[in-house]
């Protein structure tokens, strides 16, 4: 683990008001885009700007250290670590997550995604079927033909080229600019067929056709124009990243890993909607997992499911290795749910062999302007939305083990 940097930190909680110390600092900068170009590639929604994880693996971890990601989302820790020489592991229940995880830790050139469209027949004819029921009002007839021509050259040859083209079309799907293949829609979620027709009357247009080829070489032109070192590539290659629920990933052994940066899913009032990304499921051929992510039924079934993926973080963390976990302020219904305070409370009834967790600190980020528009003059250090609260756990020694081995050195 690497040595921690000290940190001009105001203390928000008096030890009386709380068992542990809780601070507010502006941990990284708040200017937007300022990461490597591919954490960009694509949105995905409820994931956490890549300053976080580059903090958090700077700060409690050295190179060549094991970072795991037990709730992946779009990778943004998987590729932070990689980016910064550490190896990445990484687990999510959702195929989507695991599939962009994969594809961003292991971009291709330019070059091979040039040569690789043009194996593709685009102009093949292609059925209209489908086209025809949901996608009319997406897509111009020849872009869909065109994209049901790639999705099939991607299915017959699986390798890394067409894993990260395909990663490159997800991230064009749909959109509001000339950039995108549909009409004009939402960027970060796919809109119901019957919406997507009232917004296309309200704007008085229907898709016009959007040459895929093109617009995959420019995205991928932007994704990759940071660059990469060989170190990337050399760390990368031991990355371990697979399907599985965070609250049971019995592939990877105890003490193993050297950190954790996470986000895990919130409690929400209703199941998921898969009618958010099914372009993304359509194009991908992938079927969304839904177990019991997400929906939870208030904070009582929060506090069961993140208790059980703590414990499971405490069996594969090292001792003395830290796992810090992001913790935003939600809702559910009237109910307003404070996570960090469960995650907390959960954290320290947990004891996993001859470990257990302790709370190290609460770590309160705050950005001084707006999200929404940098240009904006508002100080959210005063309650604003763009604050992220980060409960940092340490794996230790139980008190029985620490004596053993506290009298084995003594002998």
């Amino acid at each position: 683990m690497g040595r921690l940097q000290s940190l001009k930190l105001v203390q928000d909680k008096s030890p009386s008001e709380s068992r542990y110390k809780e601070l507010k600092g502006e941990f990284w900068a708040a200017q937007q885009r300022r990461m490597h170009s591919l954490h960009y590639v694509v949105n995905y929604r409820d994931s956490f700007k890549p300053e976080l994880p580059d903090f958090c693996i700077k700060r409690y971890s050295a190179a060549g250290d094991i970072v795991l990601d037990p709730f992946a989302g779009r990778g943004t820790t998987a590729l932070q670590a990689n980016l910064l020489g550490r190896v990445a592991w990484a687990r999510d229940i959702e195929p989507l997550a695991v599939q962009f995880t994969k594809a961003k830790t292991a971009p291709v050139g330019l070059d091979e995604i040039v040569l690789r469209l043009n194996e593709v027949d685009f102009l093949r004819p292609v059925s209209l079927r489908d086209f025809r029921g949901d996608l009319s009002p997406f897509y111009h007839p020849d872009t869909y033909r065109e994209l049901v021509n790639l999705r099939t050259h991607i299915a017959r040859k699986r390798d890394v080229v067409n894993d990260f083209i395909e990663l490159l079309v997800v991230s064009r799907l749909h959109g509001h600019s000339k950039g995108y293949f549909s009409a004009y829609t939402f960027a970060e979620a796919s809109l119901l067929p019957e919406r997507q027709v009232l917004l296309n009357r309200k704007r008085h247009c229907e898709p016009d056709y959007r040459p895929v080829a093109p617009r995959i070489i420019k995205r991928a032109a932007e994704a990759l124009r940071d660059g990469f070192s060989t170190d990337f590539f050399e760390v990368a290659s031991s990355n371990n990243i697979a399907i599985s629920d965070a609250r049971a990933m019995r592939d990877l052994p105890p003490n193993s890993v050297d950190l954790i940066v996470t986000s895990p899913p919130l409690p929400l009032d209703d199941e998921p909607e898969a009618s958010d990304m099914w372009i993304e499921f359509w194009f991908t051929g992938l079927r969304r997992q839904y177990e019991e992510l997400g929906s939870f039924g208030g904070s009582g079934q929060w506090r069961k499911f993140i208790s059980e993926g703590l414990r499971e973080m405490l069996r594969v963390l090292k001792p003395r290795c830290y796992a810090v976990i992001e913790a935003v302020e939600t809702s559910v219904g009237s109910e307003q749910v404070e996570l960090d305070r469960i995650i907390t409370e959960e954290a320290e009834k947990l004891s996993a062999g001859q470990k257990r967790f302790v709370v190290d600190e609460v770590l309160v980020n705050q950005q001084k302007f707006s999200r929404l528009k940098e240009s904006v003059d508002v100080d959210s250090w005063r309650g604003g939305s763009d604050g992220n609260k980060l409960v940092v756990l340490r794996s230790m020694p139980t008190r029985t083990n620490a004596l053993k081995a506290e009298r084995a050195m003594k002998k």
